[in-house]
This record gives C-alpha cells, sequence and structure tokens, in this order.
C-alpha cells in the first residue's frame, strides 16, 4: 500500500504543473463537495479534499484514501468606454480553464494521519481580445499568475474530539503578462503596436496549520491557517526588437496573501448546515513591479484585506445520494481607484448546487457555480496609455462579468 501511495504522489507532481488555470485570483475550487455547499467545508472537513480546506479533519477519515478532481470555469467580461474622445469596447476570449486537484489522506495509527495535496491556489488569468486600447495597457492583452502548490500534512487526534494538524508547502509561480507597445499613437487606438511579452518563474516554501474539534453530537468547529508567501520572481521581457528599459532580464517580488478559515458546522439526521468566514490579507500584495525594466515601471496595487463569507448545507438523501446547496458573498479587495484590466473583479455572489453519489469504494461528487460580478468603473492612473498623462487615459466600465464553473471529484477507499 505504500508503495502503491508513493506512485500516486510522484504521478501528481509531474502531471498537474502543467496545467491549465482559472480566471480569477485566489482559488477555493479545490473540492466538488464543498464547492456544492459555497464552499464552506472547513468545519466538517470529511472527505480527502480536507487537506485544502482543513488539514486537521483528516483524523476522521479511515484507511487510505484518494481523490482525483478538477474544476472547469468559464469566465466572461466586457468593456465599454472612450480614449482620445473615441468609444471603444471590447470582451474577453471565450476560454474554459481547468483547475485540477489531488488529495491523498491515510491513518498511520489511531491519533496520527497523513495527507498530500497538489492544487493551484491562486490563478490570475483575464485574457482580452488583441484589438481593444486597454491592450496598450500592462497585461492589458493577458494576465497570468498560476501557483502550483504541493503540500504534505500530518495531523494528531490530542483527544477524541480535537485533532490538529501542520504542513509542509511548496509552491511554485508562473507568470505571463502581455501587452502592446504603442507605434502610431494616438492616431491608432486599436491597441495594435509591438507585443510585448514578460515571463517569469518562482519557487518558494512555506507551512500550514489546522485544527478541528467535535462539540457533542451535533457540532463540529474547524480552523486553518496559511501564511503569506513571498515569491522572488526571475523573469525576461521580450518584443520583436530590443528597447532599452522594456525588454531584457527582470526580477519582481511578488506577496501571496495569508488566508484564514473559520468554520461551525451543525449536522441533525439527514441535514447539514455549516457557515464560514475565510479572511483574506491582500494588503500584502501591494505592486507589480518589474526591477530593472523602468520603461515598463510600478504597478501599484493596494489592495484590501477582505472577508468571503460561505453557507452551504447538505441533505442525505439515502446511503447512496447527497444533495447539496451554498451561496457566497464575496468581497473585493480592489478599491475603484487600483481597478485595471488585469482583474477588473467587484464584489461577487455565487450560487452553488452539487451531489454526491456512493458506490461501495468509490465516492463521485459533482458540483456547478454560477458567479455574477457587479461592475466597476474605470477612471484611474492605471488607464494612462503614457504614464503620466490623463489626456491619453482610456476609461469606461467593465461589465457583463460572470462564470459557470463545474467541479468533479473522484475518491477511492483502500
Amino acid at each position: 500500500m505504500f508503495r502503491r501511495l508513493v506512485l500516486v504522489i510522484a504521478a501528481a507532481c509531474f502531471i498537474l504543473p502543467s496545467a491549465a488555470f482559472a480566471s480569477g485570483f485566489a482559488i477555493n475550487e479545490q473540492g466538488a463537495k464543498a464547492l456544492g455547499m459555497g464552499g464552506a467545508f472547513a468545519a466538517q472537513a470529511d472527505d480527502p479534499t480536507a487537506v485544502y480546506y482543513n488539514p486537521a479533519g483528516i483524523t476522521q477519515l479511515e484507511g487510505t484514501q484518494v481523490s482525483l478532481g478538477f474544476s472547469l470555469i468559464q469566465p466572461t467580461a466586457s468593456f465599454e468606454g472612450e480614449l482620445m474622445g473615441r468609444d471603444v469596447s471590447s470582451e474577453t476570449e471565450d476560454k474554459t480553464f481547468v483547475i485540477p486537484n489531488l488529495y491523498i489522506t491515510t491513518k498511520i495509527n489511531d491519533r496520527l494521519s497523513f495527507g498530500f495535496g497538489s492544487f493551484i491556489t491562486f490563478g490570475l488569468g483575464m485574457d482580452w481580445k488583441d484589438d481593444w486600447a486597454g491592450a496598450y495597457l500592462v497585461g492589458g492583452k493577458n494576465a497570468e499568475i498560476a501557483t502550483y502548490t504541493f503540500n504534505p500534512v500530518l495531523a494528531y487526534k490530542v483527544t477524541n474530539d480535537l485533532s490538529l494538524a501542520a504542513g509542509l508547502v511548496y509552491q511554485k509561480m508562473d507568470v505571463t503578462i502581455e501587452s502592446s507597445i504603442p507605434t502610431n499613437f494616438p492616431t491608432d487606438i486599436s491597441g495594435a503596436g509591438l507585443p510585448l511579452k514578460l515571463e517569469g518563474d518562482s519557487g518558494v516554501w512555506g507551512w500550514n496549520v489546522a485544527a478541528h474539534y467535535k462539540l457533542g453530537k451535533n457540532w463540529r468547529f474547524g480552523a486553518s491557517y496559511r501564511p503569506e508567501m513571498k515569491h522572488e520572481v526571475d523573469g525576461t521581457s521580450e518584443t520583436t526588437m530590443d528597447i532599452p528599459g522594456v525588454t531584457g532580464d527582470f526580477k519582481a517580488d511578488i506577496t501571496l496573501p495569508a488566508v484564514t478559515y473559520l468554520a461551525a458546522a451543525w449536522s441533525n439526521g439527514k441535514w447539514t448546515f455549516e457557515f464560514d468566514g475565510q479572511y483574506t490579507e491582500w494588503s500584502s500584495y501591494d505592486e507589480l513591479n518589474p526591477e530593472g525594466l523602468p520603461g515598463i515601471g510600478v504597478k501599484p496595487k493596494k489592495w484590501d484585506d477582505v472577508w468571503a463569507l460561505r453557507l452551504g448545507g447538505q441533505y442525505k438523501v439515502n446511503e447512496k445520494v447527497d444533495l447539496r446547496a451554498g451561496i457566497i458573498r464575496d468581497y473585493s479587495p480592489i478599491p475603484d481607484e487600483w481597478v485595471d484590466p488585469m482583474l477588473p473583479s467587484g464584489d461577487r455572489w455565487l450560487y452553488t448546487i452539487g451531489a454526491g453519489f456512493h458506490f461501495g469504494s468509490f465516492d463521485v461528487d459533482v458540483a456547478y457555480n454560477y458567479l455574477d460580478d457587479e461592475n466597476r468603473t474605470f477612471d484611474n492612473e492605471a488607464g494612462n496609455v503614457v504614464k503620466g498623462n490623463d489626456v491619453t487615459r482610456l476609461k469606461g466600465e467593465f461589465k457583463d462579468i460572470d462564470a459557470h464553473i463545474f467541479a468533479l471529484n473522484l475518491t477511492y477507499k483502500f
């Protein structure tokens, strides 16, 4: 059994980093069961995806369990505005992004359990059409940040009711930023120009901790914490010709935020309800500054720390079928003065449904999530095609921002 466990972990390390990633930045779609309940799962934490949501919960799991899954995300957004007195509009490319995940848990003894997870915790992706004026802005054509996380954990049952967990985290980051260098501006505001592409990567080590507590027969509580991860990205900027200060090697410090989950779940008979608060400390993500490229300049962020509130429920129809639903209020960390085309996200409502099917040693979980994002006004310095020149400012409104998300996990117990 141990040999099979090692082979599965090794396969995950080679397969998952090559996968695509989703639109959005903080990714909570890490398991279909949780997604079906609005991501409210850190107190239940009773399947292998608990390695992400609350690893202390894996002491509840018997034997060895392997869960392999993915989420499909289909995002859309559009823009209407004006530049230099002329109307402009555009929309994002039609794409389906894939978020893979793999989890393994094994009960070492009555007190100690081991878990391993491979997942993508952050994934920024906005891919706009090439012929819009925003292509002249930093990241105006395409902005991608993908983080591939590998997370072994140990969970220890201190008492029959209290479990604690700690883990080691390795996180790899890939960054791609694409825009256009204007060659005939303002005569041509179509976004045509020299294609500019910045690519870089980084890898850092970190940790995470969690706690899980049962109170009587009906209540469960959970808490988990993942601290900020400080990446030092090394990369290269390229276009069709060498331009001093614009092309060449660069370095960029990117700090991804700390994330805290606080959760409570209540069960009675066939019903389970859970409420989670997710606190993300986005203020640590304060700028995107490619040092060594003064012609590109600093991209300030100045984001806020925010909460996401998650409420979910499950009804156990019988031994074979569970039905689930949830709702999420996800507050945007981006103040109006720092909105930009790389991520024009506002406050969101998300609505979820899901189901679980049990067949002996196999569990199949499916979920659907609809994301409805508010419109955002765009009128700040990030829209200046020529740095420091407000006359060249692109301004308008990002609108029709939504996404359809589908998730599937297959779990095998042995």
